[in-house]
């Protein structure tokens, strides 16, 4: 009797196989007709028009989703936060150089999700740095293994910025590396998602445009597979800020409130990726910060590619944002400011200061002006002078005498003359910003400014060198010494064992390494300064 009912079984086990070959070969023969992995001229032959009427009504059905970047205009899922991922029956775009065989053997355990260890290199801004911890947060919910290095993983994710070609092509350089050892690759973020001449240009890529990080397991599901997938069709929707997420800093997080800008530089083409200005309600942003105090998060960064266009879409603005949630904080965390235009902040400083002058909000704002001379922001298209950005500096440093100011400057810039340049530097040596973000010009592909004639070399190389060595002549710090102030301690220098903390007006100060003071503000006085960091004693009042 044994015997038999284990003959009985194993024949169906046998049916069942048979019946599941025959569903999969049949569906194969489906995704081959209607176009969605492209089969060779031989195999599209073989369908008939009857099989290919059909097949045209079958598709017509919204669960069956043959393209995944088909779905792209069409409205996001009500659940896809904490704890959900977007999942939906799929194939890809195109499968060039798979047979038949390579595609119908789905029921490998080798591509089972949580198989596969996955690197996620993430470059450029603290959005793109959000987009990427969003990223992280997706993939190791669905299963997957992360890993911190090339050499660990089965298949790599960069997330590339396209603001400076250095940063490109080290992103490319790493999507080269990949295809030459023979491990998927996923080319997320800017660049993918403002070259389409690039794009095009790069075989057995899989690539995911800004706009949708929410469907990173999809693409990196079905790269694993070997298929190629190019979602690059733009969202008209932001993803949800409830998706998982895992910070690099345990104890700081970053939340977008707005995608794209309102300006038209001549030399950015980071308006190509992000698009026009696309802002989070209010509620979601507060919603989402709660969040990552209820993780033990104490300081929290406005990420935007210009924080002072924040709301013009949605009815409200950057001060009522900032002001409501300072009010919703919890006690002990820390809000910080992101960067911002000139040209909107402008049209709300007052309640910007308002903001600013609060005790849970950082003495820090990030206002990059680029040139101290009209003539180039002129040509950059700026749209604004040099007087309208010292008229805001000066009404923050008068309002707000410790505040942080962080700038950028941009060096030899095409209609950059030397008088021009030495009005940079005095600009910079006026305000003694307490820190400039300093580039050399890198002309961007498809950019008005890519076809204005370019600096030599050595001249963007001897103003990066000039403006570098303006910043070490003075001690941002030196005012803080013997002084006692509150720190809120977010990190850990490994290298010289100690705690990483920030001030009210963020000067950076390090204490002996203490690791129970992570998360937490303690006073500390202050002892020696330097340009970087002042290093700190606790005194206690360890909150």
């Amino acid at each position: 009797p044994v015997a038999v009912r284990t003959a009985a079984v194993t024949a169906v086990c046998g049916i069942c196989a048979i019946l599941l070959a025959h569903f999969r070969a049949e569906r194969l023969i489906r995704l081959l007709t209607t176009g969605s992995i492209k089969p060779s001229a031989r195999e599209s032959d073989t369908c008939s028009q009857k099989d290919e009427d059909s097949l045209q009504a079958e598709d017509a059905s919204p669960g069956d989703l043959e393209d995944l970047d088909a779905s792209a205009h069409e409205p996001r899922p009500e659940k896809l936060g904490r704890g959900e991922v977007l999942r939906k029956p799929r194939t890809v775009g195109s499968a060039a150089g798979h047979s038949v065989e390579d595609l119908t053997v789905v029921g490998d355990d080798s591509l089972l999700p949580g198989r596969q260890r996955i690197y996620v290199k993430t470059f450029g801004c603290p959005h793109n740095m959000s987009d990427g911890e969003y990223m992280m947060g997706q993939l190791r919910e669905y299963g997957y293994i992360l890993v911190d290095s090339f050499e660990d993983c089965d298949a790599l994710v960069v997330n590339s910025c396209t603001v400076k070609q250095p940063s490109e092509i080290r992103a490319l350089n790493l999507v080269t590396t990949a295809q030459e050892t023979g491990k998927p690759v996923v080319l997320a973020g800017c660049v993918p998602s403002s070259d389409r001449k690039l794009t095009d240009s790069l075989k057995g890529v899989s690539m995911l445009d800004v706009s949708q990080l929410d469907r990173i397991v999809d693409v990196v599901e079905e790269s694993i597979k070997g298929h190629t997938v190019k979602l690059l069709s733009k969202r008209h929707d932001l993803p949800s800020l409830a998706l998982p997420k895992i910070r690099k800093d345990r104890f700081a997080e970053v939340i977008t409130i707005n995608a794209g800008c309102l300006g038209n530089c001549t030399y950015c083409k980071t308006k190509m990726a992000r698009g026009k200005v696309i802002s989070y309600p209010i509620d979601e942003i507060i919603a989402r910060a709660r969040q990552a105090a209820s993780d033990g998060v104490c300081q929290i960064e406005l990420a935007s590619e210009d924080m002072g266009a924040y709301g013009t879409d949605i009815g409200t603005n950057i001060a009522e944002l900032l002001l409501r949630l300072s009010d919703a904080l919890p006690p002990g965390m820390m809000m910080r400011t992101g960067m911002t235009n000139p040209p909107f902040i402008l049209e709300h400083i007052d309640g910007v200061i308002e903001a600013l002058k609060r005790p849970n909000v950082h003495s820090f704002m990030h206002i990059p002006v680029q040139s101290g001379s009209d003539n180039v922001l002129a040509s950059m298209r700026r749209e604004y002078t040099v007087s309208e950005f010292e008229y805001l500096a000066d009404k923050l440093k008068a309002a707000v005498p410790n505040i942080f100011l962080l700038t950028d400057i941009i060096c030899a810039f095409p209609a950059e003359s030397e008088e021009d340049w030495q009005e940079t530097m005095s600009l910079c040596r006026k305000y003694r910003f307490h820190g400039i973000h300093i580039s050399q010009f890198y002309a961007r592909p498809g950019t008005p400014a890519a076809r204005m004639k370019p600096q030599k070399s050595h001249v963007g190389k001897d103003r990066y060198r000039e403006l570098t060595d303006l910043t070490w002549t003075y001690d941002r710090n030196e005012g803080l010494a013997g002084r006692e102030e509150r720190v809120w301690f977010t990190g850990t220098n490994e290298e010289h064992d100690q705690t990483v903390g920030r001030t009210k007006a963020f000067a950076k100060i390090l204490v002996k390494r203490n690791d129970l003071l992570l998360g937490r503000n303690a006073l500390v006085k202050f002892g020696e300064t330097s340009r970087l960091h002042v290093l700190g004693e606790v005194l206690g009042d360890v909150r």
